[in-house]
């Protein structure tokens, strides 16, 4: 008996360290279970904690590695730049890219963000960083500007890789910054669009956002998606009501559907604190 009441204090006390001290007791009552490893939830324009769990846990990001492509993309390039699909663009799995085919640079970042195509990063990868180490290079370089401390990329899709991994913190501190640019907000808050290649000429790739939020969340704004099965089910995901603005990141969520779920219920709870509390 002794060590089973050990047990659940240490449990109330690790509960009690993932939520701020100023929420309030019924407000924590509130927190939802969640499945996910790692998750962050704050607020997107202070950067204020309202909820984490493991935030600083070694975790693999998967696709939600995009949102640094995306990044440097607009950062690094000019959106009428053509980006010319090498083979290995077209070589890897879940990508609609086909080797020898031409994109403006704001249309292909829209086929990697909306429909999460891991060619159609390593062609943005190959297009600024010369190759796709060189391009990771960038990657980090930015990541250390951020003070992403405890993350290190080694390709721009988040493909499984030992050697690729963050933190639920640090992709936390990555959304943020991408989201202080307009067309980045304007590209991961699209449900559909045609992506028109350049050659040939005559074709065109509709695209529909894989972040079901958008489609079900009132006031969704955004952002990425990610799975595979070393990462299990990832998203990082923002919304707006009130005048306010939240992002909550889950990684290693059960699975495809509960990431949803559960990024949906910490947005509920974040939005249900009392923020003008003394």
């Amino acid at each position: 008996m002794r060590f089973f009441k050990e047990i659940v204090l240490a449990i109330f006390a690790t509960v009690l360290v993932l939520i701020p001290s100023d929420v309030s007791a019924v407000e924590q009552s509130r927190v939802p279970q969640i499945s996910a490893i790692s998750a962050v939830l704050c607020d997107l324009d202070t950067g204020r904690t309202l909820y984490e769990k493991n935030p600083d846990k070694r975790i693999y990001p998967a696709s939600t590695t995009k949102m640094m492509t995306c990044l440097l993309a607009l950062e690094k390039s000019s959106p009428d730049s053509i980006v010319v699909a090498n083979d290995d663009a077209a070589d890897v799995e879940s990508t609609r890219i086909v080797a020898g085919q031409r994109f403006y640079m704001r249309d292909i970042i829209y086929q990697m963000m909306l429909i999460s195509d891991n060619g159609a990063a390593i062609a943005i990868a190959d297009k600024i960083g010369g190759s796709v180490s060189g391009f990771a290079d960038m990657m980090n370089k930015k990541a250390a500007l951020l003070g992403m401390t405890h993350t290190h990329f080694v390709n721009p899709n988040g493909m499984p890789d030992m050697a690729h991994y963050t933190t639920a913190r640090d992709m936390s501190i990555l959304a943020r910054a991408c989201m202080q640019h307009s067309a980045f907000r304007r590209i991961v808050g699209t449900k559909q669009r045609n992506v028109y290649l350049l050659t040939p000429s005559n074709r065109k790739n509709y695209c529909e956002n894989t972040n079901e939020l958008l489609y079900s969340y009132p006031g969704c704004t955004g952002i990425k998606t990610g799975w595979t099965r070393a990462a299990g089910g990832c998203l990082a995901a923002s919304a707006s009501r009130n005048g306010r603005s939240l992002l909550v990141l889950v990684y290693h969520s059960d699975n495809e559907e509960s990431r949803f779920d559960e990024a949906a219920a910490l947005l509920d709870y974040g939005f249900s604190i009392d923020v003008n509390r003394k």
